[in-house]
């Protein structure tokens, strides 16, 4: 006997009339708020600098010109979403990405950019790099809450045991790479790509880092650009969303561009050959590119129906290197911040950041929010469109600080105006200055 003639033969008579209308209600009760669940598309582009956006281009005084930043597919987000013109992160890689998954504040999670094999054996829990084991990450909340959970892309959030892996944290599916970068190309770590040596060096030999899901991306790895990849794999999970279902969609495309090696096809190189400087050149050629795979996600869910039912958020993990450093070097711009990547001034931590999507109210289209919003409160935010609670009691029990995230939904859509955030953690080098200049927090050290 099938599942449906089971259930026919409780529907016609074993479960009484006064059963059978809860069930009918909480049936109803959650169609309802799958109804009201949007798809969420989450965007963290790496390294993006300030000015390196058409949308904030050509503001002078030493800043981009519009020809050199090429971004007609965020500028066209921007203009029918919300620019977030106050978006803080932390100012380098690994502490933004464990906040954003975590829902912390860097100070509560993580604040190093440590290698992704350290280990301290006295502590099972935090003793590795990234999330600690016990704390529940994004998706794991919206897969409880019934959304099918995918990600593509950079993950350096910890990968030192399974339950710090993008599957162990509650994806469904992951194609991308642990550490802080690889090359475009091979899918290798080395110098260029991580700024640090790794154990197959010593023995003359490349470690590639790609995975997908479970294990090694055996074959895939220096088959294509390495966002080549990662696009395809967006599309296809998006191409393969059943909507018949009625399960929303969660994705995470975590872009390894505009961080370094700067590699980018020759093509798109030589678009931008008017810049002399070569790694101005190559970056302003890497955000073009990437400028136009995230137009080719907008437009997949266009096709395929999900594009007014669509949350999309957009934003940096940091703010642009501006550092000479060799084979490491950037060439972002964040002008008139001060500063870039790896300082706490604003030109580090102030990031370009928008929402978009139908889901918005027309009312808010087209506006800018001036309020302060933390990479931290995405966790919050999410949680409450999914209707799940944010409160991470795994966590709680193992001793670990609380979620710091805040739900900015009624913010965004313009239910209030006034920010639930009225200031920004920003380093351990700020809690340090903080002795001597006690506000010296983003929101008195602009």
């Amino acid at each position: 006997m099938c599942i449906r003639d089971r259930y026919q033969r409780r529907v016609r008579g074993i479960w009484p009339e006064n059963t059978m209308a809860v069930l009918w209600f909480s049936f109803t009760l959650l169609a309802a708020v799958s109804a009201t669940q949007p798809h969420i598309f989450l965007v963290l582009i790496d390294d993006l600098g300030w000015a390196n956006v058409g949308n904030r281009a050509g503001t002078g005084n030493g800043s981009t010109v519009p020809e050199e930043a090429v971004t007609p597919n965020m500028d066209k987000l921007v203009r029918h979403g919300i620019r977030l013109n106050r978006h803080y992160t932390y100012n380098y890689c690994s502490p933004s990405r464990a906040s954003l998954q975590s829902g912390r504040l860097p100070m509560h999670v993580s604040f190093n950019n440590d290698d992704p094999t350290t280990w301290n054996p006295s502590d099972p829990v935090s003793g590795f790099a990234g999330i600690p084991r016990e704390m529940t990450g994004i998706a794991e909340k919206l897969k409880s809450g019934g959304y099918s959970t995918h990600m593509t892309g950079k993950w350096d959030a910890g990968m030192a045991t399974w339950e710090q892996t993008p599957i162990g944290r509650g994806y469904d599916s992951f194609f991308g790479y642990y550490h802080h970068a690889n090359d475009y190309y091979t899918q290798t770590l080395g110098f260029q790509s991580t700024g640090s040596s790794d154990i197959c060096e010593a023995h003359n030999m490349s470690l590639v880092d790609l995975w997908r899901d479970h294990g090694p991306a055996h074959g895939e790895n220096g088959t294509l650009y390495e966002e080549e990849l990662f696009a395809r794999n967006t599309l296809r999970v998006i191409e393969d969303h059943d909507l018949s279902s009625g399960q929303p969609l969660f994705m995470f495309h975590s872009f390894h561009l505009i961080h370094t090696p700067l590699e980018v096809p020759a093509e798109f190189e030589q678009e931008f050959s008017f810049l002399t400087d070569r790694n101005r050149r190559l970056y302003a050629a890497m955000v073009k590119y990437m400028d136009e795979k995230l137009g080719m996600f907008v437009e997949a869910l266009h096709q395929k129906g999900m594009w007014d039912n669509t949350l999309m958020v957009v934003s940096s993990d940091n703010g642009g290197p501006i550092y000479e450093t060799g084979p490491i070097a950037g060439g972002a711009n964040n002008i008139p911040l001060k500063g870039g990547k790896l300082s706490d001034w604003e030109g580090g931590v102030r990031v370009n950041a928008f929402v978009s999507g139908g889901v918005l109210p027309s009312s808010v289209r087209g506006t800018e929010l001036d309020s302060y919003i933390h990479i931290a409160d995405w966790y919050g935010t999410l949680c409450h469109l999914a209707g799940v609670n944010a409160t991470d009691e795994r966590a709680q029990a193992a001793g670990l600080p609380g979620v710091d995230s805040i739900n900015h939904w009624p913010l965004l859509i313009g239910q209030t105006k006034t920010a639930a955030r009225t200031d920004i953690y920003l380093s351990k080098v700020s809690v340090r200055v903080n002795v001597i200049f006690p506000f010296c927090w983003a929101s008195t050290c602009s």
